[in-house]
């Protein structure tokens, strides 16, 4: 039976300096990482702390999935990105033409297992992403036409989309007619059908049950889809694999939370607590002129206030992105509707930025204006000399996904998870600012102290939840009320406020 292990540790606590530490050079690996950067950096702290050579598929004669196979079926060990689970979940149902007698009783017909070209494989994926996201390949009208109805799919009682050996021949046979990226999802066990709409899991569930082991490193994971995903799975198809999430000690938590409290600063910005700010509401709610007239000029405020003397460049900004950015990323920075009223986007700049998968070097596009950063940022080091974060979210888990994981929409569990939800969802992203630096840890670094930052969020439910957490732990989005006179100063200086006096301690 495959066995899954989430290990949840605390952001900048020592996770990568665990992973790169524990490699075995007689074990053969698969690191997947969330970006291209901390493959190099995985590769090197791999060899210079374990001796152990990770190699990283690229594009030459072939394209990277076609390396990524043949070093694998080399026996090497890799370091890769998320972009490659699709082609990993695949290559996991691959046979290596080999097979192996697991059982035998005289008079009996052997059991035979045939090996799998992941088989000896430990996976270890840094970093959780969100599991699950909405396939744009086809058209719902298309695919019932052109798949379902052509008899090169199932769809089974769960959602889940398999692929018939009709379709299985013709990706064999290299038929582009039928799209290969779709197949692989599907293929990878990560398709699924809900509600008329196609879904992606991000992490296709044939990755995790043919390696030899399976380890992810997360933080918050309670709040995750993806483990509420796996237990579902569990329950749905008993015996398929086991799961375990092994925690950091509660007073070593503890103190890392304190200490992340004393560095850092929760505010709001009033003249924006009225706004909702749940991605719907944004992009419907912030659409017309004036709507966006008027909350840019709540943000031209606030810049001019609270952000007096600050270089922009130093802030982190979230939203929905349509609001932000008017154009895909990788193109010339073009203010969106949002942006444009606030003088807080600045000057496009482009850099020539030398990438070593092409051998060349490319444009590389950013502002001189705050560094917007996506919602779903995950594991990068990039932003960590912002020193102020701006969250302009309301954090809420697609509705269709919550009826997917048995959770009735407005049933206690789906309020409970949501707030999880919604708290794992911060703390990710506010831990790519400068609070990341310095602080307690586990790598056996000398202690220095953590660096200062300041986050503005707006939405009264999403700072009760992050003031909640920091005093106790608990996920509650409810009024902040601290306990004792140690949480009453300590809220007192996460919120900015004076200390509280003699007597004011007395009444406590």
């Amino acid at each position: 039976m495959a066995h899954i292990h989430i290990v949840d540790m605390p952001c900048g606590y020592g996770k990568s300096s665990r992973i790169v530490s524990s490699f075995d050079k007689r074990e053969k690996y698969i690191a997947v990482v969330p970006y291209l950067s901390e493959v190099k950096r995985f590769i090197s702290d791999a060899q210079e702390k374990s001796k152990m050579i990770l190699t990283e598929p690229v594009s030459g004669s072939s394209n990277k999935s076609d390396h990524c196979e043949k070093l694998l079926r080399a026996g090497k060990s890799i370091a890769t990105t998320h972009a490659m689970f699709y082609r990993l979940g695949t290559l996991a149902t691959f046979s290596t033409g080999a097979a192996r007698c697991v059982a035998f009783e005289p008079g009996t017909v052997p059991s035979v297992e045939v090996e799998h070209l992941l088989d000896g494989y430990n996976l270890i994926i840094d970093e959780v992403i969100n599991p699950f996201e909405l396939d744009q390949t086809v058209r719902s009208v298309d695919f019932d036409q052109d798949y379902l109805d052509m008899g090169l799919v199932e769809v089974h009682a769960d959602g889940r989309v398999v692929p018939t050996p009709a379709w299985d021949l013709k990706y064999f046979q290299g038929s582009k007619t039928f799209s290969p990226a779709l197949y692989e999802k599907a293929k990878s066990g990560g398709l699924y059908r809900l509600e008329e709409k196609l879904f992606v899991l991000t992490i296709p569930i044939e990755l995790l049950l043919k390696p030899k082991s399976v380890t992810i490193y997360t933080y918050l994971s309670e709040g995750s889809l993806l483990l509420k995903f796996l237990r579902k799975v569990q329950q749905d198809r008993p015996g398929l694999f086991s799961l375990t999430v092994e925690y950091i000690g509660q007073a070593e938590e503890a103190a890392w939370r304190e200490d992340v409290a004393n560095a850092l600063t929760v505010l709001s910005i009033p003249g924006l607590e009225e706004q909702l700010w749940n991605y719907t509401a944004q992009l419907k709610g912030i659409k017309k002129h004036s709507e966006c007239a008027s909350i840019g000029h709540e943000l031209r405020k606030f810049k001019d206030g609270e952000l007096e003397g600050v270089n922009l460049n130093s802030v982190m900004l979230t939203c929905a992105r349509d609001l932000w950015h008017d154009n895909r990323s990788g193109q010339k920075p073009a203010a969106g509707r949002l942006a444009k009223h606030t003088r807080m986007f600045g000057r496009a700049v482009k850099e020539e930025d030398f990438d070593h998968e092409t051998e060349r070097y490319v444009d590389k596009w950013s502002t001189n204006g705050v560094r917007f950063v996506p919602n779903t940022t995950r594991g990068t080091n990039d932003h960590a000399g912002c020193t102020h974060a701006v969250y302009l979210y309301d954090q809420h888990p697609n509705p269709q996904l919550l009826t997917f994981l048995g959770m009735a929409r407005n049933s206690q569990d789906a309020y409970q998870f949501c707030d999880a939800y919604a708290l794992t969802e911060l703390v990710q992203w506010l831990f790519r600012s400068a609070i990341r630096v310095g602080g307690l840890n586990s790598t056996g670094r000398q202690y220095k102290p953590r660096r200062r930052v300041t986050v503005y969020i707006p939405s009264q439910r999403m700072r009760n939840l992050l003031l909640n957490w920091l005093l106790s732990g608990k996920v509650n989005s409810g009024s902040v009320n601290p306990t004792g006179l140690l949480q009453t100063e300590l809220l007192a200086r996460v919120e900015g406020r004076p200390m509280p006096t003699y007597s004011e301690c007395l009444e406590i």
